[in-house]
């Protein structure tokens, strides 16, 4: 999901009055009895005149406009929208998009109206303006946000939020996002991260970078070689054609991986190059009849206003169909601006609103991290009307302490009287922007450091901890571990837990099928595989201990591997189509390797009762198509070896062990709550008549010592999450895996008395 930052549109609508207007009227607009297209097409070459001459001038073509109330109230709109979809329909409001194309306008609006008259910019002053606005709430917020964190979230998220944190102060947290987004095995906590609405500030800190380059360029161009026209017409086609382009790669990039591109800042730039645009054409738009402009901006309120409702915005945005609430925006900005219960801007004009409006930065970025807490804190998936509401109201006071407390004293201080020393300097404006962006970027950094520096420490410490410390499940029933020994592995390195044993497959072991994404292998490159370890996550987490077991006998291996697919299985909840895909290239792929051994997991537990108040116990079945998946197996003349599945919890085994700090087994639970009291695998080989060439297994007593799901073993975690093994801990039990595999199967190779 998505919001963006609002501050930006602030920055630069103060400075959007009525000679900005007045003076795009004089550079785009034709005089009267010229077509609309000959207005941007080209015009004699002359000076441009001084803007009191221009306001004269141009006094019969447009009225000029003075502060845009309306559009005030269109940031609060828009950020109240924001919020009541963030906080009570756990949707995305197209608002975002709103933002993102507001900010460009005032933007553009501002350096076009400089450049085309002449004047002098400098890129690297726009860039310390603009940032020196920026980064004061900002950053109290993201401080704000990992204190908290350390303080009431559990430790597993700690390194990720780290990350985050420095991400979104430097502007790049769009493409840490995108990165962890569209990675499945990253342990990811983006969808409940407290900063993931800082991905729309990383992008929009980027376009402030590129606009006043592309637009510095682009009157150099028109000064050289284009002068003959107007400045605002070479503008326009620029922008036009980074809309085109950027809009195509959108469209493109959303059907074919949306994760990636609704973070994506080349699937956004076509918005921002929409603003620009509109303000470069808004003094020809403003002559269309005031009664169309009415119309259009009723229904642009109106399409705003439901755009959230009744679109898939998290689903199918930015593509085309994030043209609906900018379109919707930009016919708003077009209406008529007289305040009148007749136009729009009447009710976006109200003091309410645009009370709001110059608050709507802050109440964006409060809204977000006070949502998560809240959740986490209250262990609900949403809030509810009276929650909800706290949080808006909180988020709105939250926003006028930091604006008044944080914001104003700082921009004060980069006026050149706000430091007096700054008196002897040259360019006193630009040094004094430099030191508040410094400042607060130092005040920022420092506290986040520190946690990152402790947290590096424990691993340092975990690094030099005696294996005796962490034997996991070779613990002795004498064994007394030290007090101040780490439990681990540590909560914050959960991510290199994921076990992938050996090399990727390579040779005759290379899968010809692309719907093959994951394989692995093990021991004699040359010899016929020993063992197949086919199916999902499940089958994954115990691939260390499978393949030292095979490889100890001199034998080889290889994993296939689909996350969320179980073999066998139609009924999975994650992708259908791809999933069958995978079983059949399986299958074929098996069969034509047979191999002396197949081992899946053949049931499917799961961690909760279900909407009918089934328990999870009653819930362990077989996998529903497991018969026929295995059959061509068999016949090939592979033993099949029939896993029961791990039993899960309810929740994050890590992040209940980093609350009951003192006491491992408050996370225990007894096994009989998740297992069927007779394994579906006996049942299912009971009524086949499989012999010996489906065999079944079982690890339930290691994982469940005396009928208890364990959360700890020997100080080492059993799960990295609710129900994937931790490759630490599995790495432990090793040699039990073998001693139950060899019971079950008869390996090593010579023992087996069937294949």
């Amino acid at each position: 999901m998505g919001t963006s930052l609002i501050r930006s549109c602030t920055v630069a609508h103060s400075k959007y009055q009525a000679h900005n207007e007045v003076h795009l009227v004089k550079s785009m607009v034709v005089r009267s009895g010229h077509s609309l297209s000959g207005a941007l097409t080209t015009e004699p070459t002359r000076k441009v005149a001084p803007v009191s001459q221009a306001i004269t001038s141009t006094q019969n073509t447009a009225p000029a406009a003075g502060f845009r109330a309306d559009l005030q109230g269109l940031r609060a709109l828009a950020v109240l929208l924001v919020m009541c979809y963030h906080i009570w329909f756990s949707r995305v409001s197209g608002g975002v998009d709103i933002f993102l194309m507001l900010s460009a306008f005032f933007l553009t609006g501002s350096l076009t109206r400089k450049l085309g008259s002449g004047q002098k910019v400098s890129v690297l002053g726009n860039w310390l303006h603009r940032f020196s606005r920026l980064l004061p709430q900002a950053a109290l917020i993201i401080v704000a946000t990992a204190v908290t964190a350390w303080l009431v979230l559990p430790a597993t998220g700690w390194l990720a939020l780290i990350n985050e944190a420095f991400s979104s102060l430097f502007f790049k947290q769009n493409w840490a996002l995108a990165e962890t987004n569209v990675d499945y095995y990253a342990f990811n906590t983006s969808a409940s991260s407290p900063l993931q609405h800082f991905w729309s500030l990383s992008v929009q800190g980027q376009i402030f970078i590129l606009w006043p380059v592309l637009l510095v360029v682009c009157a150099f161009i028109w000064r050289r070689f284009l002068s003959r026209f107007r400045f605002e017409l070479i503008a326009f086609i620029m922008f036009a054609a980074v809309f085109a382009g950027s809009l195509s790669y959108s469209i493109y990039l959303t059907a074919a991986d949306q994760r990636l591109a609704y973070f994506h800042t080349g699937t956004r730039m076509w918005e921002f190059a929409l603003g620009s645009m509109l303000a470069l054409a808004l003094p020809l738009l403003s002559r269309l009849p005031a009664w169309l402009r009415r119309i259009g901006g009723w229904s642009g309120l109106l399409v705003i206003v439901s755009c959230g409702a009744l679109l898939d915005v998290e689903g199918q945005f930015p593509g085309y169909l994030a043209l609906v609430p900018t379109l919707g925006a930009a016919l708003l900005i077009m209406a008529p601006e007289p305040r009148s219960w007749k136009n729009p801007s009447g009710i976006l004009s109200l003091a309410p609103l645009t009370r709001l409006g110059g608050l709507s930065y802050g109440m964006y970025l409060w809204h977000w991290p006070l949502l998560v807490f809240y959740l986490q804190l209250a262990g609900v998936d949403q809030a509810s009307p009276l929650a909800g509401t706290v949080l808006i109201f909180g988020s709105i006071g939250l926003s006028w302490l930091s604006t008044r407390w944080v914001e104003k004293p700082l921009l004060r201080l980069e006026r050149p009287h706000g430091l007096p020393i700054l008196a002897m300097v040259r360019r006193p404006q630009l040094v004094a922007q430099a030191f508040v962006i410094t400042l607060v970027a130092l005040v920022a950094v420092a506290p986040i450091a520190v946690w990152d520096s402790n947290v590096q420490q424990r691993k340092v410490q975990a690094a030099s901890q005696s294996p005796e410390e962490n034997p996991g499940a070779q613990a002795t029933a004498d064994w007394d571990p030290s007090p101040a020994a780490l439990t681990l592995p540590l909560r914050t390195d959960l991510d290199t837990e994921w076990q992938t044993p050996g090399d990727h497959c390579a040779g005759k072991y290379t899968p010809q099928d692309p719907a093959i994404m994951f394989c692995n292998q093990g021991g004699d490159p040359n010899a016929a595989p020993d063992l197949v370890l086919l199916g999902d996550s499940h089958i994954q987490h115990w691939s260390d201990a499978a393949a030292a077991t095979i490889e100890a006998s001199g034998g080889s291996w290889v994993m296939i591997y689909h996350p969320g697919c179980r073999y066998g299985s139609s009924t999975m909840p994650w992708d259908a189509e791809e999933c069958a895909a995978f079983q059949e290239a399986a299958q074929d792929y098996v069969t034509k390797l047979a191999p002396s051994m197949v081992l899946t997991v053949a049931t499917q537990t799961v961690g909760a009762p279900d909407e009918f108040g089934n328990s999870a116990a009653s819930q362990e079945t077989m996998v529903d198509g497991y018969a026929d998946a295995i059959d061509p197996f068999v016949e090939a003349g592979s033993q099949v070896i029939a896993m029961r599945d791990t039993p899960r919890f309810e929740s994050s085994i890590p992040d209940c062990v980093g609350r009951h700090r003192s006491d491992d087994t408050a996370c225990d639970a007894p096994v009989a709550d998740k297992l069927a009291a007779v394994n579906p695998v006996d049942t299912f080989l009971a009524s086949h008549d499989y012999g010996s060439s489906v065999r079944p297994f079982e690890m339930t007593s290691l994982l469940c010592p005396e009928g208890i799901r364990k959360a700890v073993i020997g100080n080492v975690l059993v799960y990295l999450d609710d129900s994937h093994l931790s490759k630490t801990f599995v790495n432990s039990a090793a040699t039990r895996f073998a001693s139950a595999f060899s019971a079950a199967t008869g390996w090593p190779r010579e023992k087996m008395t069937t294949r």
